[in-house]
């Protein structure tokens, strides 16, 4: 006897016969899935399934909660055996050797402090009061770099504001005679970690998996072939997005960004000059660069941030986004110190429109781009994605902008919400 139809618990427009095979939901063809030969409502139906399945297993299992015990008492000495490992080096870490009172130079083990400012609110700065002999001068050296210089009035100098690095930091100082004889007076070493910077140091590269936000994100590099009609595109459709913009776009096409601001886009970082940052594209490994350090990611983001206020009298959104995506862990932590957070793409939600050769097998027509959207939508959802389009463009026809439209109609026909990065980040730290 055929099962009788009813409606589809996603479209109750819909009437269908077929069930999914863990909660006996009705479902239609546009829901369903084909899962291990059955079919399923969805991803999470599937996993609560196959998560039964493995139970009924493990109780055919003899002797289980024998093996349950034993399970318990080796993770419970492991626990301790790591806990108090970690607080003997806690211990270790926050001894400190008096600086020698001879006034022969002796070489000592460094000193060693855990700084953590999410218990102290230092708030990056390192302050030293040094009791020293009338006539000298003291010079404090960070990593190798000279922070301080000050010479001692009544035997006592006061040396604030020495900035730390987040990690890290080696200090070194030194007491110089009028006569020219330097003396060491201490060395140390000062681990400073701060909640902010290790949340600006992890890159963010999707929302909430279980909220209906998507967030169209453009890059803007040197071209602005479509970037106005975009923008218009934006405009009628309502949309606020998260552009990313470097420096040399600002200061060429400073209309443009000042339209951006207008229409109330969020505004990120992009680099000023949009450099390699690791080597990725000689040996597939992201090494810093030759020429990349501190000193340079920093001049890059902050440059940017100072043209974007020069010109809009506003800072730029706290976000940049690596060029072609090449980033490590250390270059994270240089542009945390910077105060933006790295926005990739979320995976499979390049557009490629940055392919201008249409031999290439990465090249998409803007039909093929509409299309692998609604294709990875039906597949495996857009919930809390970041997809990667540009502002720009260097194709002669078939312009990328032209499938934004449909594209726009299609993902709000099926219930999605357009969001900026902003607001990615809140709704899920809200969770």
């Amino acid at each position: 006897m055929a099962r009788a139809k009813q409606p589809c618990k996603n479209h109750p427009d819909r009437l269908t016969a077929r069930r999914c095979y863990h909660c006996h939901a009705p479902v239609c063809s546009e829901c369903i899935s084909k899962l291990e030969r059955h079919y399923f409502c969805g991803r999470w139906c599937f996993v609560k399934w196959k998560a039964g399945q493995f139970f009924l297993r493990v109780k055919k299992i003899p002797n289980l909660q024998i093996y349950l015990l034993a399970s318990l008492i080796v993770l419970t000495n492991l626990f301790l055996f790591f806990y108090f490992n970690h607080k003997l080096d806690s211990l270790k870490k926050i001894t400190r050797q008096l600086p020698p009172t001879s006034k022969s130079v002796t070489q000592r083990d460094s000193a060693w402090f855990y700084v953590d400012s999410t218990f102290r609110p230092i708030d990056g700065k390192l302050g030293l009061s040094l009791r020293v002999s009338d006539g000298l001068s003291v010079s404090v050296w960070r990593d190798g770099k000279l922070m301080r210089f000050a010479s001692g009035q009544g035997g006592k100098i006061q040396i604030q504001d020495i900035p730390l690095l987040f990690g890290d930091n080696k200090f070194v100082i030194w007491a110089h005679r009028a006569d020219g004889a330097t003396h060491l007076v201490d060395s140390m070493n000062i681990f400073y970690r701060s909640a902010r910077l290790e949340f600006l140091a992890r890159p963010f590269i999707q929302g909430a998996i279980d909220s209906r936000m998507v967030a169209l994100t453009f890059d803007a590099g040197s071209s602005d072939r479509g970037a106005q009609e975009i923008l218009k595109i934006l405009r009628d459709k309502g949309l606020r997005c998260t552009m990313f913009i470097t420096g040399r776009f600002l200061e060429k096409f400073t209309q443009l960004v000042t339209q951006m601001v207008k229409d109330g886009h969020e505004v990120g970082n992009h680099t000023y000059s949009h450099p390699h940052l690791t080597t990725y594209e000689q040996n597939r490994l992201h090494h810093n660069g030759a020429h990349v350090g501190r000193e340079f990611v920093i001049s890059q983001l902050l440059k940017v941030d100072s043209l974007f206020m020069a010109l809009t009298g506003r800072r730029l959104a706290p976000f940049w986004r690596a060029p072609f995506g090449e980033y490590n862990r250390q270059i994270l932590r240089w542009a945390a110190e910077a105060g933006f957070k790295q926005v990739a793409w979320s995976p499979k939600c390049d557009a490629l429109d940055w392919v201008e050769d249409s031999t290439q097998t990465l090249y998409r027509s803007s039909a093929q781009i509409l299309e692998h959207f609604l294709q990875l939508e039906k597949k495996s959802g857009l919930n809390g994605k970041i997809i990667l389009m540009h502002l720009g463009t260097d194709r002669k026809n078939d312009f990328p902008y032209l499938t934004l439209p449909a594209l726009i109609d299609s993902l709000r026909s099926r219930g999605y919400r357009f969001a900026t990065i902003s607001e990615l980040i809140n709704q899920r730290a809200s969770q």
